[in-house]
């Protein structure tokens, strides 16, 4: 799955709450209907993305076996925000389900767009959720700092998670001959020692690009180290001691041990280096992950595994989830509601996990035959730690900000720390200007 949008998030409309879930009825006349007429109307709005390939070739069909209907709709991952939330607030009901990428739930909820799920029946409080999947579909949220106007408000579920994905470790076997490295010192060290063995060209690659790439491959260091972003008053901490240490490491250390050009690398350049051979190790979600095991996409088929991500204090790595919300305008809303709850159920997830896709149900996850083995080192991932990014309609402002003074550092090979002291001046005056204080 590819996170990196650039678009700024500033303007949030706050309408009135409430719900108007509507209900459909079909009259045959005693005739048998046509099976498209028969189907219950689904018209799914999605950005185009090979992590819903599973979905598209597995599923739909065997929703189409329950009764829906599914017309899905696809666009360009940098056009979707803006055409969904404009269909959203101005009610034009183009869509009955938006798959979202999950940083764009704030803005979703801070407008007031999309429908309480809880209230339409759909169950929060199911064990077998992964919890800190479901918890990401809550506005505001159930823990840590809430935005201005929503301080005292009840959280509401107005999304559910979808596809799961997060950020694991990719490495060569032939390098880490152990089993996957513990921690980032062996990452560097026995990845030097693949270098001097002539097998890899550089222990490690990672995306050095400005913005959202940069702030995504240092963004598992970061919490490794166990740096946090913000405190529970929305003030930047992301520069503490431990920040510093791991912005230090990253373009200094690491740097030192990747490709000449990594200020310039995005994924497709990352992932060309650890498929072609020349890298020992990455962290990168599953879409890429997964080319690991094609011989057709890598010149080192065998000779790629998957394991948790290496720690300094923690091994934790960032979450990014499609996760699907039903606007307010949606045309087909109670079919909507009625093919989550059959998507969401355990015995739909264990199909998904079947055809490739991390489910978002715990159950899913131990079935015995997942259909790739990055499935059960992604619950590895999971229940050693994995975090979702700050809660904010204004993320990707800060993650600019951010990523505009990691990659200056990068390119210098040094200065991570005071990189992080620039930013967080530049992200307390940014919201200071949003009002957030």
């Amino acid at each position: 799955m590819m996170h990196s949008s650039r678009l700024t998030r500033r303007s949030v409309i706050k309408g009135g709450l409430g719900l108007a879930l509507a209900t459909t009825a079909l009259t045959t006349l005693g005739l048998p209907l046509p099976a498209r007429a028969a189907g219950k109307k689904v018209i799914i709005g999605a950005f185009a993305d090979g992590g819903l390939t599973p979905f598209k070739e597995k599923i739909i069909p065997l929703a189409k076996e329950k009764g829906f209907d599914i017309e899905f709709l696809e666009d360009e991952y940098g056009v979707t925000l803006e055409k969904w939330f404009a269909d959203a607030q101005s009610g034009a009901g183009q869509y009955d389900l938006y798959l979202l990428d999950d940083p764009w739930v704030p803005q979703f909820g801070a407008a007031n767009v999309l429908e309480d799920l809880g209230a339409g029946g759909i169950d929060a409080t199911d064990k077998d959720w992964i919890g800190s999947m479901i918890d990401m579909g809550y506005w505001p949220p159930q823990q840590g700092p809430r935005v201005k106007g929503f301080e005292n408000a009840k959280p509401t579920l107005i999304c559910v998670p979808f596809v799961g994905d997060l950020q694991t470790l990719t490495y060569r076997n032939d390098v880490f001959t152990g089993g996957a490295p513990k921690t980032w010192d062996e990452v560097i060290a026995k990845g030097k020692e693949g270098v001097a063995a002539g097998k890899i060209k550089y222990p490690v690659v990672f995306r050095g690009v400005t913005g959202n790439p940069i702030v995504t491959s240092w963004y598992p260091i970061f919490l490794s180290f166990g740096g946090s972003f913000f405190d529970d008053k929305w003030n930047p901490i992301f520069n503490s001691a431990q920040g510093k240490a791991s912005a230090d490491f990253f373009v200094g250390t690491m740097k030192q041990n990747t490709a000449s050009g990594v200020v310039e690398f995005d994924s497709d350049q990352e992932g060309a280096a650890i498929l072609g051979g020349d890298a020992g190790a990455i962290i990168q979600y599953s879409g890429n992950a997964l080319k690991a095991d094609d011989p057709a996409q890598t010149k080192v088929a065998g000779k790629l595994d998957f394991g948790v991500v290496p720690k300094q204090e923690k091994a934790i790595a960032q979450m990014g989830i499609f996760i699907a919300g039903v606007p307010k305008s949606a045309p087909n809303k109670a079919n909507s509601i009625e093919f989550l709850k059959w998507y969401v159920s355990a015995e739909t997830q264990a199909k998904l996990s079947e055809a490739g896709s991390i489910p978002v149900k715990r159950s899913a996850f131990g079935i015995a035959k997942p259909g790739n083995r990055l499935i059960p080192v992604a619950l590895q991932q999971l229940d050693a730690g994995a975090l979702p990014r700050p809660r904010t309609p204004d993320w990707a402002k800060v993650e600019e900000l951010l990523g505009i003074e990691l990659n200056k550092a990068l390119q210098a090979g040094s200065g991570g720390g005071a990189a992080l002291d620039t930013a967080a001046k530049q992200v307390k005056d940014y919201l200071t200007t949003a009002g957030y204080y």
